[in-house]
């Protein structure tokens, strides 16, 4: 099944519909099994799509009728009318004879699926345009009815207006349950969005925008932190995507301008170690800016004891699978876990064991050798004002 455009639309200099708003709009489809995102510029208008060779966008499907819908100008909105198609077109999952589209908006034309996009001149100008598209773009054998996550249009306000809010859970030290740090942790604020941050986490995964969430809630602690001094560290998430773009550390030096009092430490996931070059450059450059390194969620796929070895961190956080009923565990695992956190202290680096829920657990941990524990039992996520 393909979809097809006519060479009007294939034009790769769309134009700006609405001079007032100074912007060229797309319909976004995921191909490839969903693991690509291609861009249809719509234009001329009214744009039309349907089955009928010659339209804006053909869908040869039955399931779509002839001349299924419109998108038209009316004023600077931009408005889809539905053709009285038989099988009807949808906005945001509901149908629609004509209404308003938005940036951000799931499409659907029957069984089609598109998301509304939107780029400024000035992005385009920059080089950011996706450029002129193939004439035929497969989309498998499959519909692809809800890939695409509501909630979009929305996170970019979330992002515009910094709408999160930082919590901190403690780290304490073993065996005494002193508090030795906290992990910055965030919540969403937009009246629109979940406040868990992996559902938000997974629209921005649909939009490729996980780094400027992600840095989004550790600004967002930081700065509400301002210049308070005599906490502890503050150990900071990353998402994995930033790992391989740029701009981390001028983000984490941007953070220290900020709060030059507080002591940071940088979490990354152990499967970072893959890139055990990469992981020792970010070593070096986080000792120069003076910030301490965490792997977080050691042992929850491929321990890599070797890449360990190879660049040890400040901290190890041993994923909460290692931990959990470790006191009702068979000996060989508690002896597994005791050569791993004495592996660790060999090689100077202070251990974690992450969830802990019980007395019991933190007592195991304990005389395992754990120096650090984290967990519902010494403490859930707190608000700024109990820290």
């Amino acid at each position: 099944m393909s979809y097809l455009l006519t060479s009007e639309a294939m034009s790769d200099t769309p134009p700006s519909i609405g001079s007032a708003t100074n912007v060229r709009w797309f319909l976004e489809s995921l191909v490839d099994g969903g693991k690509q995102l291609r861009r249809l510029p719509i234009h001329p208008l009214p744009f039309k799509i349907g089955r009928r060779p010659g339209l804006g966008l053909a869908l040869p499907s039955e399931s779509v009728s002839k001349e299924h819908a419109e998108i038209y100008q009316q004023g600077e909105d931009l408005r889809l009318r539905d053709l009285h198609s038989t099988n009807g077109t949808f906005v945001n999952r509901d149908r629609v004879s004509d209404a308003q589209i938005r940036q951000g908006d799931i499409i659907h034309f029957a069984d089609f699926e598109f998301r509304l996009g939107q780029q400024t001149i000035e992005e385009v100008g920059m080089g950011e345009e996706s450029g002129p598209e193939p004439s035929t773009v497969s989309l498998g054998n499959q519909p692809l009815p809800h890939l695409f996550m509501r909630g979009t249009r929305e996170l970019e306000e979330l992002l515009r207006d910094g709408s999160v809010v930082p919590v901190f859970q403690p780290i304490v030290l073993l065996p005494a349950g002193a508090v030795a740090g906290y992990e910055v942790l965030g919540r969403g604020k937009h009246p629109g969005l979940p406040s868990d941050p992996i559902e938000l986490f997974r629209i921005a995964a649909s939009m490729g925008m996980e780094a400027q969430l992600s840095r989004l809630f550790r600004k967002n602690a930081v700065e509400t932190l301002g210049s308070r001094s005599g906490l502890p560290p503050l150990f900071l998430n990353t998402h994995p995507s930033e790992l391989s773009q740029p701009g981390l550390l001028e983000s984490l030096t941007e953070l220290q301008k900020v709060a030059p009092n507080l002591r940071l430490i940088l979490e990354i996931h152990e499967s970072a170690l893959a890139d055990t070059a990469g992981i020792a450059d970010l070593l070096k450059d986080l000792t120069r800016l003076g910030i301490g390194l965490a792997y977080d969620d050691f042992g929850a796929g491929q321990a890599r004891l070797l890449e360990l070895a190879e660049v040890p961190p400040h901290y190890l956080k041993f994923d909460k699978r290692f931990v959990h009923g470790i006191d009702q565990a068979p000996p060989s695992k508690r002896r597994l876990l005791t050569s791993l956190v004495t592996l660790s202290r060999d090689l100077l680096v202070q251990t974690v064991a992450e969830g802990i829920e019980t007395p019991e657990e933190a007592e195991v941990c304990s005389r395992v050798g754990f120096t650090h524990a984290q967990g519902y039992h010494f403490g859930k996520p707190i608000g700024l004002e109990q820290i």
